[in-house]
Order: structure tokens, then sequence, then C-alpha cells
């Protein structure tokens, strides 16, 4: 690059150098314990579960992910400038996530963008995230969060996703100046490092690393990646061209001013998290349904976990030997009308003495195969009561 750049790598780097003017004014320093004895205080993995939680949300309403890193970019800077409680934080995560979209919205509207993301309605958001806070609560920690981080409309802070897609930029123009930009899509793939970045982004153990770090070290190690899956290490002239993309990500981490022992701590934090998703992605889904209900609901429904149904075998083929099915005899709804009138007409003499029935009928009876006439049952509790 200090050889004279192209013209469609030059526009780029006059990019890079004004995001790298603002990127201090929005970089978060979280000073979070790991684990916390004390039930008022904020740990890195309520913190990490409150960016999940986000992550859903962006993907329920099909939003870009420039919402989802603006949102943790807010939600990361005000629990720096802010000490918060641990049931404030559903509040703060869901509060950042509207302010956001709000944000990106304006963003879009100012540059004329004809695709614009929407802004999800107040009401809803509290619903389907169930943060436990009604609307005002959201309204007015909305404004404290504004106010407090100084937000300008339109104005959209900068995040890791503004470096990566630079960076992306930056190396594919390289690529194509070199004859190398097929390979270089091939092996990077936009999707892919979008979102790598947002499981990178909900781990609190990026949040202190610069955005220009953490996006160089993720699409080096896409870059990695991808030189391995593609086997190109053994031809020598692919390989080097593959060395000209990596001298051109060396200029790129001098240009950003990142130190070689800070540039290997983030390859080495981003090298655990991937690892670690990746082997979550590969082991089977087992979360189970929660079904939350309330109190009212749970006495209406009919209790069904010791309900039982034992099929027998279908013989297909006639070679089972089966015994014969010994079934109830079954009426028709004409008939069975007819034999509880006759039930009804004909004298019921219990077995058990009015004494016993009295005490029996203070309980409950049991389910019988053929139920009991209204009438028939009604005529003996009289007598019984009587005698």
């Amino acid at each position: 690059m200090d050889q004279g750049q192209p013209d469609a790598i030059h526009p780029l780097v006059m990019k890079l150098n004004e995001l790298l003017v603002l990127e201090s004014k929005f970089q978060p320093h979280l000073q979070l314990p790991n684990v916390s004895q004390d039930p008022t205080e904020i740990t890195t993995g309520i913190r990490d579960g409150s960016a999940h939680v986000l992550r859903c949300l962006k993907v329920w309403y099909d939003l870009p992910s420039d919402v989802l890193f603006v949102a943790i970019n807010l939600m990361d800077r005000f629990l720096t400038k802010m000490k918060a409680r641990p049931k404030h934080m559903a509040c703060i995560s869901v509060s950042s996530f509207h302010l956001a979209t709000r944000q990106v919205y304006q963003y879009q509207k100012s540059c004329g963008m004809e695709d614009v993301s929407s802004v999800p309605d107040t009401r809803d958001l509290v619903a389907i995230s169930q943060c436990k806070c009604t609307l005002g609560d959201l309204n007015r920690m909305e404004g404290i969060i504004s106010s407090k981080l100084d937000t300008e409309p339109g104005l959209l802070p900068v995040t890791p996703l503004t470096f990566l897609q630079l960076f992306h930029a930056l190396f594919a123009a390289a690529a194509g100046q070199i004859g190398v930009g097929a390979l270089y899509e091939k092996m990077v793939a936009s999707p892919s490092l979008w979102l790598r970045l947002e499981i990178l982004a909900c781990d609190a153990a990026c949040a202190n690393f610069r955005p220009s770090e953490l996006a160089l070290v993720l699409l080096c190690t896409q870059l990695d990646s991808g030189v391995a899956e593609l086997g190109t290490r053994q031809d020598p002239s692919t390989g080097a061209e593959i060395m000209r993309l990596v001298n051109f990500a060396i200029d790129l981490q001098k240009m950003c001013k990142i130190a070689d022992s800070s540039f290997f701590c983030c390859h080495e934090v981003v090298l655990l998290i991937l690892a670690r998703y990746n082997a979550q992605c590969q082991m089977p889904h087992r979360q189970r349904l929660v079904w939350k209900l309330s109190q009212r609901t749970l006495r209406y429904l009919r209790p069904t976990d010791k309900l039982t149904s034992i099929m027998p075998t279908i013989d297909e083929h006639g070679q089972l030997q089966m015994p014969a099915r010994m079934r109830s005899g079954s009426v028709s709804s004409d008939e069975s009308w007819d034999s509880e009138k006759e039930d009804t007409s004909a004298e019921w003499v219990p077995s058990l003495n009015p004494v016993e029935w009295t005490v029996g009928a203070m309980n409950p009876l049991p389910e019988e195969d053929e139920p009991v006439s209204k009438d028939a049952s009604s005529k003996f509790l009289c007598d019984a009561m009587a005698a």
C-alpha cells in the first residue's frame, strides 16, 4: 500500500482513517467479574445472556446485523459508565435494542436507502422479549441510555461490524488487483463472517478489544481456515498470491496501529470462542421446551402424566397368535339411551347400609365403566338420608 494504492482501494483507505479517529469514542471498557458472591453485581454471564437475547430478537424481527452490534455497543458502554443491578439488566438490554433500531432506521433514511429496516412496536417488543418491565419502564430506560451516552440521531457508533465490512471490501479489492478475487470469495464468505462476528460480540471476552482489532483478527482467521479447506498450500503459484494477501493484512495491522502482542492475544481468544461454537453446532439439539403456565391454567388442565396407552401388535401377515381381545359391550347411542331409561325406572338396591353410604357419599366416587343414572343416584341418596 505504500507504493501507491489503486483507485479501488484508495477511497476505502480514506474511510478507514476516518473510522480509526472515531474508534476510541465508542470503545467500551467493561470490568465485570466472571463470578460474584454479591447478588447485586452483574457478571459476564448475565451480560452474555442478555446479548444472546438481543441476537434472538434480531432474528425474530428479521433486522440487519447493524442493529445487533449497535445495541450491544450501547449496552456495553452504558454498563461501563453506570453501575446497574442484575434485575435491571433485561430492561437495559431491550431498551438498547429498541434505541438501536431507531438509530439504524434514521441512519438509513438519511442515506436515502430504499431497503429501510423497520422499528418494532414497543408493546410487542416488551411482550416478545419477556423483559418483565412495563412500557413506561422501557421508555424511561431508553431515555436514560440516550442521555448518558450522548447519542445523536442518524449517527451510528463504530462497531466491529463497521470495520469488518470495510476490511472485507479492502481484501476483495486487493484480491482483484492480484487476480485472486474468485479464490478470495471461495475462502471468505460474507454470511459466514457476519455470523461468526455476532458470536464473538455476544461474548464478554471480546468486548474490550478494539473493534478494528477484532474484525481484522476474525478476517485473518477465516482466511487461514479457507486456505486450509481448499488445500492450496501445496500449490506454489497460489501460495505466492495468498502470501501477498497476508502481507496486505500486515499492512492493515500497521495502519490500525495494532501491537503484535495484542493481536496474538485477541487471536487466541477468537479461536477459543469459535472452537467452542463449532463444537456446539456439531452436538445434537437437546433443548426441551419449557411451558410457562399460570396457576389458573394449571387448575383447568387435565392431568395426563399418568395416563398410558398400550396398543396391541398388529398382525400384518397372520403369523402372530394373539389372544382374543375382550371387548366390553358397546352399544349405539339409541340403545344406550333406552337402557338409561330402563335403569331410571328400575329400583336400585344398594349393597351398603345407610350409614356406610353417608360416609362414602362425602368422598369422590371412582370412575366406573358405565355411568350411573343421575335420577337413580339422587333417589337412593334421599332414601338413605331419610333412613
